[in-house]
């Protein structure tokens, strides 16, 4: 018996699970196709904190200009719990996932408070309070000169063993676990009782709250997961360049966030982190090219916006159905 439901469970699993498992097969390899490894590293974090905005944009419809908030505070905590705390390597990424999630709550509760486009307006108002005080607080944020000093830690497990991490590859492999184990995380939410509310009260929040469902709580609650999960992407991002500093709570960073789930696909997941890939290699292979490519940056936005709504992954998914209907 076993034997004949084995091969089933089997194909079930890899059906359910083909696209995460390419996805993890591309991550491993990106390090050493890519001109450096600095840069697979960055286009995973910002994948993952794009990939946390997806879900609250894509499957709750709960927009925001907060991304860099979130993302920042989580660089900041992490840098001063390593500099002034410990040098525990988890102590430090859970300091920075709780501020966030904490700063996602605050603003979360008081930007729920309205809809459309006042709620919007009440999250970039936040991002402009918190890069003030990381501006003029500069006995605890540095300013404008940011925090240095940041010693990257080690991998330990006390009478375990102890990994190093201080080469950009050993790091690179690190993160590449939180990133898959926060991507299967943030998928099986979509795919959850939770999730399929999220999409009701994305399309149409009136009648989710006619039918009996709080769609305040559940606004509340997508704000905190993905301020999470863009907290948990800042402090991967703090220990991978060891530094601090306010261009990440910029509205800049949150700018581009959005760019990268609007070109990848919103409401996708693997969307964004093909939005991130483009993004962030674009950006490194264009600012060496020509000094004002932002404005081929901005083009290709505009492109996408206008003339390609479901983004890249929308476009390969036309592609595939057209492909079976003409089999």
């Amino acid at each position: 018996m076993p034997t004949c439901t084995e091969p089933a469970w089997l194909n079930r699993w890899w059906l359910s699970h083909r696209l995460l498992i390419l996805l993890a097969g591309l991550f491993a390899v990106f390090p050493f196709v890519l001109p450096y490894t600095a840069l697979a590293n960055e286009i995973m974090l910002f994948a993952l904190a794009a990939v946390a905005f997806d879900l609250c944009l894509g499957y709750g419809g709960v927009m925001m200009f907060c991304q860099a908030s979130f993302f920042g505070v989580a660089v900041y905590a992490t840098a001063l719990t390593l500099l002034h705390l410990t040098s525990n390597l988890f102590a430090a990424i859970a300091m920075g996932v709780l501020a966030a999630s904490l700063l996602a709550l605050v603003v979360g509760f008081l930007a729920t408070q309205r809809s459309g486009s006042y709620s919007v307006l009440l999250t970039l108002a936040f991002a402009e309070m918190i890069y003030f005080i990381a501006f003029q607080w500069s006995g605890l944020t540095g300013g404008d000169n940011g925090l240095t000093g940041i010693k990257r830690p080690n991998l330990e497990i006390p009478g375990l063993f102890s990994v190093s991490l201080q080469s950009s590859l050993a790091y690179y492999f690190f993160s590449f676990v939180f990133f898959i184990a926060a991507f299967y995380t943030i998928r099986r939410i979509t795919l959850s009782p939770f999730g399929k509310v999220l999409m009701a009260v994305r399309e149409n929040e009136q009648r989710a709250q006619a039918i009996g469902y709080d769609t305040r709580r559940y606004k509340m609650a997508v704000f905190v997961i993905g301020g999470f999960f863009m907290g948990l992407a800042g402090s991967l991002y703090c220990m991978y360049i060891c530094f601090a500093h306010i261009h990440y709570v910029h509205f800049e960073v949150s700018g581009n966030i959005v760019m990268m789930v609007l070109t990848g696909g919103m409401g996708t997941l693997f969307g964004p982190v093909i939005g991130a890939f483009i993004i962030v290699l674009a950006s490194d292979v264009a600012s060496a090219l020509w000094d004002r490519w932002m404005l081929i940056m901005g083009a290709m936005f505009v492109f996408f916006v206008l003339f390609a709504r479901g983004g890249l992954w929308g476009l390969f998914e036309k592609l595939m159905r057209v492909r079976l209907r003409n089999r």
